[in-house]
C-alpha cells in the first residue's frame, strides 16, 4: 500500500465517527424538509400572523399553527446550522496535527530515517487526506442538495452548490495542513479562526453603508480578496453553473491562487522542518 492510500485510509479511520455525526445532521435536514416543507410552513405562519394583526383574539387552531410552525422552523434551523458548521469543521480537522504533533512527540524521526525527503513524505500523506476530505464533502454536498429538492433530482445549479462545498472544504483542508506544516499545534483551531474572521471581514466590506461612505472600500476589498478566505470568490465561481451566467475566469484564477498559496506555505514549512525535524 502506497503512502497516499495509507493516508486516505488513516484519515477515514480517524474521522469517520465525526463525519457520521455530521451526515446524520444532514439526513435529519433531508427528512424534516420532506416531511414538513419549511417554505409552506413559513407561508402558513405568515398568513396566520397577518390574520391576527387586527387585534382579534387568536383561535386555538391559529395558536396551534403558529406553535407547530415555530417548532418546525427552529428544529430545521438548528439541524441546518449543525450540518453546515460540521461540514466545514470536518475539512479543518482532517489533517489534524499531522506534522506539528509528530514533530513535538519525536515520531517524525521515524519518517526522517527513510530515504524519501520529509517534504515528499508529508505531501503524499496530505494528498491522501485531501482525497478523503473531497469524498466526505461531496457526500455532504449531495445530501444538502437532496434536502432542498423534493423530486430527488440534482440540476446543474445544485451541482454548483455541491462543488462549492467541495472547493470550500478542500481549501480549508489546505489551510489546516499549512498551519500544522509550520509547526503550529492545534493548527485546525487557528485555521478555523482565520476562516471565521475572514467571513466577518468579508461581510463587513459587502455592507452597502460601508461601500457608500468609505471611498477606499473597493480598493481594500480588492486587496483583501488575496488574503482572506475566498468564500465569495468560490460563490462567484460556481455561479457559472447556472444557465445564462457567464463563467467567471477571474474567480477561478483567484480560487486557484489561494490553493497554491497555502500549498506553497505548507511546502516552506516542511522545508524548514526537514532541516530541523525535532523541536528542541
Amino acid at each position: 500500500m502506497n503512502i497516499v492510500k495509507a493516508s486516505l485510509r488513516n484519515a477515514v479511520l480517524r474521522r469517520w465517527k465525526f463525519a457520521l455525526v455530521v451526515f446524520l445532521f444532514g439526513a435529519g435536514v433531508i427528512v424534516l424538509s420532506h416531511a414538513f416543507p419549511v417554505a409552506e410552513t413559513l407561508e402558513r405562519m405568515q398568513a396566520v400572523g397577518e390574520a391576527m394583526e387586527g387585534g382579534t383574539e387568536p383561535t386555538s387552531e391559529q395558536i396551534e399553527v403558529m406553535t407547530r410552525g415555530a417548532a418546525t422552523v427552529l428544529l430545521f434551523s438548528l439541524l441546518n446550522l449543525a450540518f453546515g458548521f460540521g461540514t466545514i469543521l470536518v475539512a479543518f480537522l482532517m489533517p489534524g496535527g499531522m506534522v506539528a504533533n509528530e514533530r513535538r512527540s519525536g515520531a517524525i524521526m521515524l519518517w526522517a530515517q527513510h530515504p524519501m525527503p520529509l517534504r515528499s513524505f508529508y505531501l503524499q500523506r496530505y494528498a491522501g487526506v485531501q482525497v478523503a476530505t473531497f469524498a466526505a464533502l461531496a457526500i455532504f454536498g449531495l445530501a444538502g442538495a437532496v434536502a432542498v429538492l423534493p423530486s430527488g433530482t440534482v440540476p446543474a445549479t445544485e451541482l454548483g452548490e455541491v462543488l462549492s462545498v467541495c472547493l470550500t472544504g478542500v481549501l480549508a483542508c489546505a489551510i489546516s495542513f499549512a498551519t500544522t506544516a509550520l509547526g503550529v499545534r492545534r493548527g485546525a483551531l487557528i485555521a478555523l479562526l482565520y476562516y471565521l474572521v475572514s467571513g466577518a471581514v468579508g461581510s463587513l466590506l459587502e455592507n452597502p453603508m460601508i461601500l457608500e461612505n468609505w471611498t477606499a472600500a473597493e480598493s481594500v476589498r480588492a486587496v483583501l480578496s488575496f488574503v482572506i478566505f475566498p468564500a465569495g470568490v468560490i460563490n462567484d465561481l460556481v455561479a457559472g453553473f447556472a444557465s445564462g451566467v457567464a463563467w467567471d475566469w477571474g474567480a477561478t484564477g483567484l480560487a486557484l491562487y489561494h490553493f497554491a498559496l497555502w500549498t506553497g506555505i505548507a511546502w516552506l514549512g516542511l522545508l524548514g522542518i526537514e532541516k530541523r525535524p525535532l523541536k528542541l
